[in-house]
């Protein structure tokens, strides 16, 4: 019976982890590949045992191939936490108004909404046109009766549609393309017409 021997130099029924103490064997072709030894961490990345000095290629408890093994910190991505509930609130932010437009007005209270539904509407309510939007901008002519769309998802995605609207919407500064979906994220700020500015908020 052929026998092999170990990195701890016991000598193994079997050719690849040692029969008596477990270490992975390093064949002879695997022995012509250069060295890893300089390359060999204190500890294995895989499974944390320490590692000893000499040249040892594999970790000798669970068989990690240090060649190959992320270096340290680089293990998986850690999923980011799901959105479990999404708040925005509308406010007047004078330092919004353009040329043309008129003075912003005071006293008018930010309101905060929580979205519930899985489309919500953002425009100035109309009793004539049968239109209450779930996030109604009552001071701004500026804005359309039918503004924006905000869909929420049962994931927690949350996404900005502007519909057309005559004066245009911009998220964070930047004026976004009609009828195509923005993707929104904790921070975001929403800038529709004159001065109304709509901040979102993600509770996790």
């Amino acid at each position: 019976m052929d026998t092999y021997v170990c990195p701890k130099g016991h000598a193994s029924t079997e050719p690849d982890y040692c029969s008596e103490c477990g270490a992975r064997i390093v064949t002879p072709a695997a022995d012509a590949t250069p060295s890893v030894a300089s390359a060999a961490p204190a500890v294995c990345p895989a499974c944390g045992a320490p590692c000893e000095a000499g040249g040892v290629a594999f970790c000798e408890v669970c068989g990690c191939d240090f060649a190959s093994a992320p270096a340290p910190g680089a293990g998986a991505a850690v999923a980011a936490p799901q959105v479990s509930a999404w708040m925005v609130t509308l406010s007047v932010d004078p330092a919004l108004r353009g040329a043309g437009s008129p003075e912003a007005p005071a006293g008018i209270a930010p309101l905060t909404v929580q979205l519930k539904e899985p489309v919500s509407l953002i425009g100035r309510q109309s009793d004539a046109r049968a239109i209450f939007p779930e996030i109604p901008v009552k001071h701004d002519d500026a804005v359309s009766h039918r503004h924006a769309l905000l869909q929420l998802f049962g994931n927690g995605t949350l996404l900005l549609r502007d519909i057309g609207a005559a004066n245009g919407t911009r998220l964070n500064g930047r004026e976004i393309e009609p009828l195509v979906d923005h993707p929104l994220k904790d921070g975001d700020e929403i800038a529709l017409g004159h001065w109304s500015r709509i901040s979102v908020k993600a509770i996790y």
